[in-house]
């Protein structure tokens, strides 16, 4: 039974590791994306990309609502 419940904690540390693994690179995702943004578009603030990307998501989007699923930094802008 004790080995058991060893095996328990042990997977489930191995769950918490590969969570945290996943938000490493997804973060680490966003932010090689948003230099390759700033480089390509040639932008000088960070202001300036989210304007830039706002106005291309009402276009790609068809509305002017913002799609809630980013996590970047836009969020702490508003």
């Amino acid at each position: 039974m004790a080995n058991n419940i060893e095996k328990i904690t042990s997977i489930e540390e191995q769950i918490e590791r590969l969570k945290e693994k996943r938000k490493s690179l997804e973060k680490q995702m966003q932010q090689n994306i948003g230099a390759e943004v700033l480089k390509m578009w040639n932008v000088e603030s960070e202001q300036e990309a989210i304007e830039w990307i706002q106005k291309m998501a009402v276009q790609v989007n068809g509305s002017e609502e913002h799609p809630e699923a980013w996590n970047g930094h836009e969020s702490e802008i508003r």
